[in-house]
């Protein structure tokens, strides 16, 4: 086992505090958490109680905090590029939770902070570990679906939200919420060629201004159709996924995927159109439709990860790359990939523009 990673974690909201900690005290073995920095003495003092690390107020003390090597950003959304920089002049490795950035502005500046500090900074799209999303990238390149055609990404919920969150002013919206997530798989279904896209947004369920329903229809290069939805006001939820293709299709809700195709050694005989007027006798299908019969497949699997905690495993990534020089999944690149799709929309959706 190489040598722990000391980690201070800044910002002990929601994802700081609990998120963060709880996965890091996971992994005794990788890291260790040595300081926390807060603007709350409350949650400071939370902290200390549940990680016997300091928690600081002052942010020079905490950023010049000798025994740390990693510092996990999870202020709020607006401050995540500064803060990054700060961190990043001290040396030291960071983690950047989502939203990275909130303008193409300041994805710009990430692309320039990681040319500047090479192999320090590092994006938690922890959403790339999901296991239904590995699944189905796996079916989907598998060919049992054939050429696929359109792809349906849907998270649902019906939620009357009323913190920071719901506030253009903090940068709050599901875009920079459930966004970065859903976005970034998008794009690796579509593998970062997008030809057009069209989007909308509305309010519908959360208290303060900003979107909690968001749409977009991506077209790929390939002519691959993506349509994504996130909604804090959908009392009936869809399917997170639905995939369709010319020998079959998915859908998947929670970990539960259902398949249906047609047999991989199914050969059709017959592969042209008839141009001469159909049969009026023999029903409807007679003389409308190729009578083959279909030799269809059924599957419903159960998505597993390589382990319970799928969403974690990027920590394994994580240490992986700083301690043992793996690779790390995400980049920079496509992280502000994310970035710029989501400037593009607020930019179609002017009511919705960060303040």
């Amino acid at each position: 086992m190489s040598e722990k990673i000391k980690v201070g974690i800044w910002g002990l909201g929601r994802a700081g505090l609990i998120t963060h900690v709880s996965e890091l005290q996971q992994y005794p073995q990788q890291f260790e958490i040595r300081a926390g920095m807060d603007i709350d003495p409350e949650r400071n003092r939370i902290f200390s109680e549940k990680t016997g690390a300091p928690a600081y107020d002052s942010e020079e003390a905490f950023l010049q905090a000798a025994d740390v090597d990693l510092i996990s950003i999870a202020t709020r959304s607006q401050d995540h590029v500064s803060h990054c920089e700060r961190a990043l002049s001290t040396g030291k490795f960071v983690f950047l939770e989502k939203p990275i950035a909130l303008t193409r502005a300041d994805g710009a500046r990430l692309l320039e902070l990681d040319k500047q500090y090479p192999g320090k900074l590092f994006l938690r799209h922890n959403r790339r570990f999901e296991a239904p999303f590995n699944n189905i990238k796996g079916i989907i390149a598998s060919g049992k679906l054939g050429q696929v055609a359109e792809i349906k990404l849907c998270r649902h919920s019906y939620f009357r939200r009323s913190d920071w969150q719901t506030l253009l002013s903090c940068g709050g919206g599901q875009l920079n919420n459930w966004g970065p997530h859903i976005i970034d798989h998008a794009l690796q279904f579509l593998d970062y060629k997008v030809q057009d896209m069209w989007s909308d947004l509305k309010c519908i369920a959360a208290i303060g201004d900003a979107e909690d329903h968001v749409k977009i229809v991506f077209k790929g290069e390939s002519g691959l159709v993506v349509d994504l939805e996130i909604s804090g006001g959908a009392a009936l939820p869809q399917n997170d996924y639905t995939v369709f293709g010319t020998r079959g299709a998915l859908t998947c809700r929670g970990h539960e995927i259902h398949l249906k195709y047609i047999d991989p050694d199914q050969v059709f005989k017959q592969n042209t159109a008839i141009d001469g007027n159909p049969p009026l006798e023999g029903g409807f299908t007679s003389g409308y439709a190729d009578l083959e019969t279909v030799n269809w497949v059924e599957e419903k699997i159960t998505a597993c990860p390589a382990a319970p905690d799928d969403l974690h495993r990027i920590w394994y990534a994580l240490y992986a790359a700083i301690r043992e020089g793996v690779q790390y999944p995400i980049t920079v690149e496509q992280g502000v990939a994310v970035v710029n799709v989501i400037d593009a929309v607020r930019a179609a959706n002017p009511a919705f523009a960060q303040h």
